[in-house]
């Protein structure tokens, strides 16, 4: 600032002066006997002052002793110091260069100020005061036309209950802007900047000085409790027209319901589906409709793993049912050779790239291919009934049904952060189901033992929505396992119907059902299939038995694995969105985050589901029942 500054006025004493009335008059000389004193302090009064253009401001320096008592008849000498804030410009006198305090220690000084150059720019200086030893003090003195000052009353607005909770109000006070120009929900994102805030206790005023006597300002108020949480707010418009000059108007800041207080504990339910078939499913069904995929199956899948597992497993070619040629060791060539020609799939199923060929009831020579033989191994009513009744076609089908939604059951735990409007949030796996199921089942985290069930510290923001107010939590991560929970889930509908308790099981029974009567009894399972096999290769019996069990086992595990593509390694089930607060009973408490019927309102998720296979986004609905409260 450069600042236009009058030499300080020296009254020579010649019967009155300017500060007659409060100041002791001097000479730069002391009064007789009011010899300078030490250890003496100096403070003003105030220490900082806003004076308007072409008007005057007094400011009241004290002397005290080192016992804090005031000390009359001590000579102080007062000057201007030039701010070098660059704010404007001004002219500026004072009443006089130096004066003796009085007998309670004061010596009041006037400051006549003159014309800013331009009322968009205030000026700055300090006024310095010293006495004849080291005591000294400094007020600072702006210029300005916002001179005038409001008092600020925050209040409760008709029928506004809070049971006392609302404890501190934090104003804000935005120059040249009106209320309709904020979002009381979120102060933060408006590109109007306040003042610094003030909070205050609730029911006390604070007066904001240096408002402008033109336009319109705007004051926020926020009623927080002792968690520092957002209960109430309102905004009020100040008129620069309203302003008096001299005094402080009070104006009524009301506050109401801006959003209900979102702590305590929930219960939520969260839907979802996958609109589109995930990669990973696809897997899974390619491996079940193996059953049923061929004409002669299950005979064809039966013959498969025999002959992949006449080698011994290995990188290059797994024991997984699926034969290579030329790797499947010294009964191979014979096997093959007996095989049913190739023929198409049935209608309807799937074509994987890991699918093997479908075989004919005759070989290439016209015979009776291993195929016939060995579906014949079912030919019993018993046998043919209880294959039929297993419905092994159907699989695929119950697969997709039973992956095309979940119900998630969980917990959240909400507690106050340390910013307003903004909640720590604890978000815990309860229970996972599947109600698409044919026999749909649930189940609970606790059993699952998942590795982390729970997301912590999640700090949600509670804002005003376009219909309703929301509270939004950000993305947070779990670890799911879909892939398990889902083969649980069809261990518990799918082959519990069929009466088998996972998939080893089922491959038991149902390779069970195979019969071959012999002279020495009935032959059963792999049994039976041997004798037909070794038969028809000219082998001694038992030449494939043990081929048999092993491939029945690698059957049983290619049957559940694939459902493990559905698992991620790490977080696996992501979750972000947000919900309607709902406050049911009007006392400030939500009730529920969203509400589960139809004629309700409902939250969103964005659901990302990472697994071995890919990643894969839907969308989800939840609803939340408050079970606590912690207000």
């Amino acid at each position: 600032m450069t600042l236009s500054m009058t030499p300080f006025l020296r009254i020579v004493f010649s019967g009155a002066c300017l500060l007659a009335a409060t100041t002791h008059c001097s000479s730069s000389t002391p009064l007789p006997g009011a010899a300078p004193k030490s250890g003496l302090a100096l403070r003003a009064s105030p220490s900082s002052l806003v004076i308007r253009p072409d008007r005057s401001g007094r400011i009241q320096f004290t002397l005290y002793d080192g016992d804090s008592a005031p000390v009359p008849d001590q000579l102080l000498r007062f000057s201007i110091a030039a701010d070098t804030s660059q704010s404007g410009t001004t002219s500026a006198i004072l009443s006089t260069g130096e004066g003796l305090t009085d007998r309670n220690g004061h010596a009041v000084l006037e400051i006549i100020v003159g014309a800013l150059d331009s009322e968009d720019h205030p000026a700055a200086f300090a006024l310095h005061a010293r006495d004849q030893t080291t005591a000294n003090a400094d007020a600072n003195i702006l210029v300005t036309t916002n001179a005038y000052s409001v008092e600020i009353l925050p209040a409760l607005a008709e029928d506004v209950m809070t049971g006392g909770a609302v404890t501190t109000t934090r104003l804000q006070f935005y120059d040249d802007t009106t209320c309709a120009d904020l979002d009381l929900s979120n102060l933060s994102a408006s590109p109007h900047r306040p003042r610094a805030p003030h909070v205050v206790p609730m029911g006390s005023t604070f007066v904001f000085t240096e408002v402008a006597a033109k336009g319109s300002s705007a004051v926020a108020g926020q009623g927080l409790d002792n968690n520092n949480s957002l209960r109430i707010a309102g905004c009020v418009d100040v008129p620069g027209a309203s302003l008096l000059e001299s005094t402080a108007i009070r104006v009524t800041l009301a506050m109401d319901h801006l959003f209900p207080l979102p702590l305590g504990d929930y219960q939520a339910v969260t839907s979802f589906q996958f609109k589109n078939t995930l990669p990973a499913t696809v897997a899974i069904q390619s491996a079940w409709q193996q059953w049923a995929r061929c004409p002669l199956d299950p005979a064809r899948l039966w013959l498969d793993c025999t002959l992949d597992a006449l080698s011994s497993d290995s990188a290059e070619d797994p024991n997984d049912c699926i034969p290579l040629a030329s790797r499947e060791g010294p009964l191979e060539a014979s096997l093959v050779s007996r095989r049913g020609i190739p023929v198409s799939p049935l209608r309807g199923t799937v074509s994987s790239a890991t699918d093997t060929d479908c075989h004919d009831a005759k070989d290439s020579a016209g015979n009776a291919s291993l195929e016939s033989a060995v579906d014949d191994l079912f030919a019993s009513a018993t046998s043919r009934a209880r294959l039929s009744n297993a419905n092994l076609g159907g699989f695929a089908t119950e697969i997709a049904t039973l992956l095309g939604s979940v119900r998630i059951d969980s917990t959240l735990t909400v507690t106050t952060s340390p910013e307003i409007n903004r909640y720590f949030v604890e978000h815990a796996l309860a229970g996972i189901a599947f109600p698409d199921a044919p026999f749909p089942n649930a189940f609970k985290v606790s059993a699952l033992a998942l590795p982390v069930p729970t997301a912590s510290l999640i700090l949600a923001t509670l804002e005003a929505g376009p219909s309703a107010n929301q509270l939004t939590l950000p993305p947070h991560g779990f670890t799911l396992r879909l892939g398990t929970t889902a083969r649980y889930a069809f261990e518990g509908s799918s082959l519990a119907a069929r009466g088998a308790q996972n998939s080893a099981d089922l491959v038991k029974s149902l390779f069970g059902l195979a019969q071959l009567n012999a002279p020495g009894g009935t032959l059963t399972g792999c049994d039976a299939l041997d004798a037909v096999v070794c038969d028809q290769i000219k082998q001694a019996r038992g030449c494939v038995v043990a081929a048999c069990t092993r491939g029945l086992d690698a059957l049983a595990s290619a049957l559940a694995g694939p459902f493990t593509n559905l698992d991620g390694d790490g977080l696996d089930f992501f979750l972000s969105g947000s919900a309607p607060v709902i406050d049911l009973g009007g006392d400030g408490l939500v009730d529920a985050l969203g509400i589960a019927s139809s004629a309700g309102t409902v939250g969103s998720w964005t659901v990302e589901l990472r697994s071995r296979a890919s990643s894969y986004l839907t969308s989800g609905t939840w609803a939340a029942a408050r079970t606590s409260a912690s207000p």
